[in-house]
């Protein structure tokens, strides 16, 4: 069970509290940057390297040409931010580089509060705050129009009202694009023809071209490693207490001996299960006094496979057990933040029902916890919008408890992605008081000059 919380209880001067938080942020800043600004040609090329036209192309570049805005409709994991690049490829500019806005803008937004040069060409990738409304798309596509500029936005869902300007969009086929990006990166060479038609055949049955494009890189000397020995002994069906284990360390790992056992041993209670506890496996090893996963990929790989693979009477227990890890101290609340972030990317709506909205309704410990998952999904180009979708959401009501864990967030990971958005939901919550306004006046302090 969470503790009641207290308003005004985070506090951002708590190095204690705080500073797994500074940690999170750190580390983000060293690996990535701001989501939006500008994106060359040169990076635009390499990205759409091994892009493969879906169906029905052309005809999204004849509409683009036509209208000078086009929503690119459907769902996630489907190719549609290098689907919106190759567009934005094929038309007539002043300037090559395309100047990426940000997934909170709205309509009106877009309408009146944006800039546009031009013969220029814009991109809006996960529109968060979508706007369905027919009359201000079309007058957006003719402001553009008389510019001589493009827009490509990409959003979730179905199609709206405002035909006009949207298009279904759907994968490209997995085999040909399988096929493509052999050619593109060179993979082929080395590899029996047995080998390439087996990998050619699992790649159709593959349900994302990130998916496709994964497994075409593992098809070279030093490729990306495939995860098969983490499938290949969970075939073997093998004791709960040595799948607990595993499951105990995707959300701890790298913490030391002495910590890992005592919260596996909180785990096996609650799952009942007491005896003899297996020597360690074959994934789990420890370094330097740390247990860890005998190879980094495999953390990613096995919450992937508990989700595929466990029902209820794994999972029931489990979440008990991820939600009360901020209470045992900062370390362990970092790497649990840092394994729900992890299970975002197999399950999102898992890791936000049972985790995140607990959390951002929970003690201060619980909410700085919430806080990081966010910034640990921004290091992911893909969940970074969602990531920012939901703290715009907590921070929608300041007098709702969830908003000081917005601020929290606002003011740490999403601030390297997306710093005008963060600053300015931070000075509004500063301004209309509640429990989020002394938190979000401390994350302003904290955001590098700009």
């Amino acid at each position: 069970m969470t503790e009641t919380p207290e308003a005004g209880e985070i506090d951002l001067d708590n190095m204690t509290l705080m500073g797994s938080h500074l940690a999170v942020t750190g580390h983000l800043r060293a690996i990535t940057g701001p989501a939006t600004g500008q994106l060359t040609r040169r990076e635009a090329d390499t990205l759409l390297r091994s892009y493969l036209e879906p169906r029905g192309f052309s005809e999204a570049v004849r509409r683009l040409a036509t209208r000078h805005l086009l929503i690119l409709v459907g769902e996630h994991d489907t190719g549609r931010r290098l689907g919106a690049l190759a567009l934005l490829s094929r038309m007539s500019l002043a300037v090559s580089t395309i100047t990426v806005l940000s997934p909170a803008a709205g309509a009106a937004d877009l309408l009146t509060g944006t800039e546009y040069k031009p013969g220029r060409a814009y991109l809006l990738h996960d529109w968060i705050t979508a706007g369905t409304d027919r009359t201000e798309l079309v007058n957006l596509a003719r402001k553009l129009a008389e510019l001589g500029s493009y827009l490509v936005i990409t959003r979730s869902g179905g199609p709206s009202q405002a035909v006009e300007v949207e298009h279904a969009w759907a994968a490209p086929e997995p085999g040909e694009l399988f096929d493509l990006c052999l050619r593109a990166y060179g993979r082929r060479a080395g590899l029996r023809p047995d080998e390439l038609t087996r990998a050619r055949e699992l790649a159709r049955t593959l349900p994302t071209p990130a998916e496709v494009v994964r497994l075409a890189a593992r098809l070279s000397p030093g490729g990306e490693p495939a995860g098969e020995e983490v499938t290949a002994w969970l075939d073997t069906k093998p004791p709960m207490r040595e799948v607990l284990a595993v499951a105990a360390l995707a959300f701890t790992h790298r913490l030391a001996e002495p910590a890992f056992g005592e919260q596996l041993a909180r785990l096996e209670r609650l799952c009942q299960e007491i005896g003899h506890r297996p020597a360690g496996g074959p994934l789990i090893g420890v370094e330097d006094g740390l247990v860890t996963f005998r190879a980094p990929h495999q953390r990613a790989r096995v919450l992937a496979e508990l989700v595929a693979r466990y029902g209820f009477g794994l999972w029931q227990p489990l979440r008990e057990w991820v939600r009360s890890l901020p209470g045992q101290g900062p370390a362990v609340q970092v790497r649990a933040a840092e394994g729900v972030a992890l299970l975002a990317r197999h399950s999102m709506k898992e890791a936000r029902q049972e985790f995140l909205e607990v959390w951002a309704r929970g003690s201060a410990a619980e909410r700085v916890a919430a806080a990081n998952v966010l910034s640990y999904l921004c290091a992911d180009d893909t969940l970074a919008p969602e990531a920012l979708g939901i703290a715009l959401g907590w921070a929608a009501d300041p007098h709702d408890i969830r908003a000081t864990a917005a601020a929290v967030a606002l003011g740490g990971g999403l601030s390297v992605r997306y710093p005008d958005d963060c600053a300015r939901v931070l000075r509004r919550l500063e301004t209309l008081g509640g429990p989020a306004a002394a938190v979000a006046a401390q994350s302003l302090k904290s955001l590098p000059a700009r």
